[in-house]
């Protein structure tokens, strides 16, 4: 299969292999958690110790995803992928025979850096393999797809620690082996255009083209991108405060919080369903629209909750239905807003990708830990910063003009302007 930026149908099988690479790095977040203290056991160090390899994983991930999304620009998606998914593959199997917590930190950080590198291909694949207006209902399904693995993770996790806590290792190493298998029976190169050696250099300025870049005189997609980022990283502001929200502000038992928690996953495949069925056929102007939709649906139930939060004695039974709504919405703008993004680049998708995604991280972790710092023992500082982000993102939009956003998404479609 090579490039086919114009194309209208894929191989069937290529969006779920991308959502495999994708689910990687919930495997191999969410499937040993239940296994610390086996872990921090084995290791002669304690549960919270443990703690650190988690840390390092996103780290590694981060600058996996950093690194991997701009040289896929500029030597192609598969040698990226292949050798992304050989060294997660390869530190998976490492895993097996750590006797030391700093062995299995340093094992973990560049398990992650080819966990990165390789889900960092998977949206500049799907824009190399997609007319402008089809990639954000196929991003839609990606994505659904692969909300199947931060369900079954911990279920896989808890049964395989029955056996030990390195057969969760095992298992991922079987997953990337098969994962890598099937990719290279399937997938060929889709980036046509190639340079034959890396560039570290070029990295700075492939990502301040992407940053700077501009289409009738504004920097529309940028503005796409960041909007999208910021909407985005409410789900980490409510994972950062899940725990204290029902465990200790509306004394749910820890047996109950797996059913409260997953009530909101829920709401997330939902509406991701929803958007891949929409998106289908929508063009560019429909899928802004559809993106726009979601950010102001999202800033109405976070206004709602915020207002409940100060004036009233909530609940749970309001609370719950105003963070169902909201976390939804995340359906709505994380494939409408990742489509309208990459539509803008060809060339430098992979680079733009990486940008989206890494910030998307970066503002959850900041703004999550923000919340955290600013807890006072009620919901005010989570909710709050929610608020102040969704209305950030929602002005980012409306510095946008629509007549100008209409020019410039009808002429990217057509190709009167050519994606950079």
């Amino acid at each position: 299969m090579s490039q086919a930026s114009t194309s209208t149908a894929i191989p069937k099988i290529v969006l779920p292999l991308l959502a495999a690479m994708t689910a990687i790095a919930p495997f191999a977040l969410d499937a040993y958690l239940p296994s610390f203290p086996l872990i921090a056991a084995d290791l002669g160090v304690s549960p919270v110790a443990i703690g650190y390899s988690l840390s390092a994983y996103l780290m590694g991930m981060a600058l996996g995803q950093l690194l991997g999304g701009p040289i896929s620009d500029q030597i192609g998606r598969r040698k990226i992928a292949i050798s992304g998914l050989a060294l997660f593959g390869l530190m998976s199997i490492a895993i097996l025979f750590v006797t030391r917590l700093d062995y299995l930190i340093i094992a973990r950080v560049l398990q992650a850096l080819g966990g990165g590198a390789s889900a960092a291909i998977v949206m500049p694949t799907i824009r190399d393999l997609s007319s402008p207006e089809k990639v954000a209902g196929r991003i839609a399904m990606v994505f659904l797809i692969m909300l199947v693995a931060p369900l079954i993770a911990p279920i896989v996790g808890v049964g395989l620690m029955q056996f030990g806590w390195r057969w969760i290792f095992g298992f991922l190493s079987i997953y990337a082996v098969i994962v890598l298998a099937i990719y290279c029976l399937f997938l060929a190169e889709t980036r046509v255009e190639l340079q034959r050696k890396v560039s570290f250099r070029m990295i700075f300025s492939q990502y301040s083209f992407v940053f700077q870049h501009k289409l009738e005189g504004s920097k529309i997609s940028i503005r796409y991108g960041l909007a999208s980022s910021l909407a985005s990283s409410v789900l980490f502001i409510y994972l950062t405060n899940a725990s204290f929200i029902f465990q200790t502000y509306f004394d749910i038992s820890a047996e109950a919080f797996p059913l409260y928690f997953g009530i909101n996953v829920v709401a997330i495949i939902l509406a991701q369903g929803f958007s891949a069925k929409y998106l289908r056929n929508r063009d560019l102007t429909e899928i802004g629209s559809y993106f726009r939709f979601g950010q102001r649906l999202q800033l109405i139930a976070i206004s709602l909750l915020v207002v409940a939060v100060i004036f009233t004695d909530i609940n749970l039974w309001l609370f719950m239905p105003l963070m169902f709504c909201i976390i939804g919405c995340l359906g709505i703008i994380g494939s409408a807003g990742s489509g309208l993004y990459l539509s803008f680049f060809s060339h430098h998708s992979g680079s733009a990708s990486a940008l989206l995604t890494t910030s998307t991280f970066l503002f959850g972790a900041l703004l999550g830990g923000l919340s955290g710092l600013l807890n006072k023992g009620g919901l005010l500082s989570a909710v709050g910063i929610m608020l102040l982000i969704s209305l950030v993102a929602n002005l980012l939009l409306l510095s946008i003009s629509r007549k100008t956003e209409k020019s410039a998404l009808e002429k990217v479609q057509s190709g009167e302007i050519a994606a950079v």
